[in-house]
């Protein structure tokens, strides 16, 4: 409940902001932003900022006849509305970028605004080759602005600060569509007359029954779906099940001394291993697994050998879409419930960061102020569309991906979440017209559409209807069930020549304990090896980082 409340008060303070922005006018405190172009009739225009950038251009962008990345209706409508002048010192597709780029900051010339990745941002710390824009964010950023990127507490600006220092702008996203939930066939708890899981012991008697009953007639049915890669696989996500007890493997949690640990080898993960392996020994999980991929593993869905899976929101689109839609009729009635525990204290669903990469700033640039106008319009067009903004948000047909050809593209850190609310609540009042943005409006279309008869927008109704799949996300939030990663910053010398080595072991040993090819207690020695292969030294790293950065 007090990430409830200190969620609707951020709302309560952006709107009153925003309101008392709008009506103070051109005073001292919102004074106009320069080279914004004449203010009044008559007026000359000033000379534009001229901002460099490099720029990589992906695949998908339709761009329009006679268009490229460095003549665009996006860059004109820039020019016009901020008097900023983009110039593309280079442009490359997405598989060459980061190796220009990175011979770019090695040659130590770089443009004035660039998209790089965390370790690079590192470097070119390290190389005092980027700007502070700490006093530049505070100073130009609209009270909208700094709401928006900071929907999350915090955390993702946070990750872009050394010292207290804002170093970078995050491209941000929500953190919390990377949590999970589990996936059942809903169409087999009925015709077993089974409750729908509230608990740990839940979910594996339905697993059990599921195998037992075989109501999909197949003679062989599996609890869940596990990938070779199952403690990193983003699609059938097992990390869920982990979490019902309270274990958070690949993350780092605090420990009882307020000090950061690895939770891969923390006891709790022996517990949920330790159920694995008993679901190995009883046949309920694919003696093949360590073997296949999601497309292969997918088979066993398809072929209604499995009923149960962990995963996150977008499930029912990739991969149950094809499975669960045949010849325009639904034949497999896939639906989310919330992650459960084992005991009393409810599960936490593990989430990361949520950030990708970051936007610096040149030391050099003359204009810096430029970057956070860019920032400020793109927040404005995504959050509240004025006339003409549709440039920088074209989605349609004719203009596929578009919108990425904006220079910075910052995610809202809270809409999946508020879409949870927002598009339940007008599915069931059967009323559309509220909704707003560039996702809600849609997403209750194609559940109207399903509703309709129209098969096809099935993936759409178990994702955001009532109680679906962004709902539970919601409530996630409400409940504060969401773990965070305490670690989020630039991985130190040990991590980076260690740990690839260490979650190689982490995985082997994992394997073949559920696989009852070792016992459980082999999880005691990779503790005890943990230290010895790297993982002392990454320790000490990683609570450097934190006592300094994140206290």
């Amino acid at each position: 409940m007090q990430r409830k409340k200190k969620f609707l008060a951020l709302l309560l303070v952006v709107s009153l902001v925003f309101i008392a922005a709008c009506s103070k006018g051109n005073t001292e405190e919102n004074k106009p932003q320069p080279n914004n172009g004449p203010t009044t009739e008559g007026d000359k225009p000033s000379a534009p900022v001229e901002l460099t950038m490099f720029r990589d251009v992906s695949g998908d962008i339709k761009f329009k006849p006679g268009e490229s990345m460095d003549n665009n209706l996006i860059y004109d409508a820039i020019e016009k509305d901020l008097n900023i002048r983009l110039k593309n010192i280079w442009v490359a597709d997405a598989a060459q970028y980061q190796q220009k780029l990175q011979m770019s900051i090695s040659a130590n010339d770089i443009a004035d605004l660039m998209q790089i990745s965390l370790m690079q941002m590192q470097q070119l710390i390290e190389a005092d080759m980027i700007m502070d824009l700490t006093d530049v964010f505070e100073q130009y950023a609209t009270p909208e602005t700094k709401a928006y990127m900071t929907g999350d507490g915090g955390k993702q600006m946070d990750s872009a600060k050394v010292n207290g220092r804002l170093m970078a702008i995050p491209s941000t996203g929500s953190p919390y569509g990377s949590s999970t939930q589990i996936w059942i066939r809903r169409d087999w708890l009925k015709q077993l007359g089974l409750p729908e899981p509230k608990t740990m012991d839940d979910v594996l008697a339905i697993a059990r029954a599921f195998a037992a009953k075989d109501p999909g007639g197949t003679g062989k049915n599996y609890a869940f779906p596990l990938t070779r890669d199952f403690l990193n696989d983003g699609t059938f996500d097992i990390k869920g099940f982990f979490n019902g007890y309270h274990a958070y493997p690949g993350q780092w949690v605090k420990d009882e001394n307020g000090s950061l640990v690895y939770g891969s080898i923390q006891p709790q993960v022996k517990v949920a291993l330790q159920e694995l392996q008993n679901l190995y020994k009883e046949g309920l999980l694919d003696t093949e697994f360590a073997v296949k991929d999601v497309a292969k593993v997918n088979e066993l869905l398809a072929s209604n050998q499995i009923g149960i899976a962990y995963g996150p929101f977008w499930l029912s689109y990739y991969p149950l879409f094809d499975n669960a839609v045949k010849d325009g009729k639904l034949v497999q009635d896939w639906w989310p419930y919330p992650i459960v525990s084992h005991d009393a204290e409810p599960a936490l669903s593990q989430i990361e960061l949520g950030v990708g990469s970051y936007y610096v700033v040149s030391k050099s640039a003359k204009h810096p102020e430029a970057v956070i106008q860019l920032l400020n319009k793109w927040v404005q067009a995504y959050n509240d569309p004025q006339e003409g903004d549709e440039v920088y948000l074209y989605r349609s047909e004719d203009s596929s991906n578009y919108w990425k050809i904006n220079p910075i593209r910052v995610n809202s850190q809270t809409e999946t979440l508020m879409l949870g609310q927002w598009v339940p609540e007008a599915v069931e009042a059967k009323d559309g017209s509220k909704l707003t943005g560039l996702e809600a409006p849609d997403r209750y279309n194609k559940i109207m559409k399903y509703l309709d008869g129209d098969a096809k927008e099935w993936a759409e109704y178990p994702l955001s209807g009532p109680d679906g799949a962004l709902s539970i996300m919601y409530d996630y939030f409400e409940q504060d069930r969401y773990k965070f990663n305490e670690f989020f910053g630039a991985p130190g010398p040990a991590m980076t020549e260690k740990l690839a080595v260490l979650t190689d072991k982490i995985n082997e040993v994992f394997t073949k304990i559920v696989m009852n090819q070792i016992p459980i207690e082999e999880f005691d020695k990779l503790v005890e090896q943990f230290d010895n292969l790297g993982g002392k030294q990454i320790t000490e790293e990683v609570n450097t980082w934190y006592q300094s950065t994140a206290n």
